[in-house]
């Protein structure tokens, strides 16, 4: 985390490659995570809550508290490190004040209510399932979003930077 140290990060000559090599890969992460999520779990109401509750006419088990809890384990692990990281990067990035406060903290509760969301579907009610569906995306979509933009001012020269 040197880079939260060093003033310039942009025209620091062994961070920039490593920042950009960082953001590429949660990048990389983010966009492989969305088809892992849908692959392993769905990601539509339906497959979603055959995976939750099973399907007796397709011969679908429903999912174990135990696949579920491994489940929520990993995606907790994995966010925190993605979203703790990304947002510092994009906090030091990012110049406009008010975009990076309401990106950060949007992306953040997304991630969070997602986690919350998934155990209520299984627990109480499949209501519960497009809300997770909804903030699964939302907090993918914002983080890609964030790296991306981290990339840009990263490696695009902006007005500050000419002057």
């Amino acid at each position: 985390m040197k880079f939260t140290l060093v003033k310039d990060v942009k025209h620091d000559s062994l961070m920039r490659p490593l920042l950009g090599g960082l953001l590429l890969f949660i990048f990389l992460f983010l966009t492989a995570d969305i088809f892992l999520k849908n692959d392993h779990i769905g990601l539509t109401p339906t497959t979603l809550s055959q995976t939750l509750f099973g399907n007796e006419e397709e011969f679908i088990e429903p999912a174990s508290e135990h696949f579920l809890l491994e489940l929520m384990h990993s995606d907790i692990f994995f966010m925190m490190m993605t979203l703790l990281t990304l947002s510092a990067v994009y906090a030091r990035l990012c110049q406009n004040n008010t975009l990076r406060l309401v990106n950060i903290n949007v992306t953040m509760i997304a991630a969070l209510l997602a986690i919350l969301f998934l155990p209520l579907a299984y627990y109480l009610s499949a209501h519960f399932i497009l809300p997770y569906i909804a903030a699964f995306y939302l907090w993918h979509l914002m983080a890609l979003m964030m790296t991306l933009a981290s990339l840009f001012y990263l490696f695009v020269p902006q007005k500050s930077d000419l002057n």
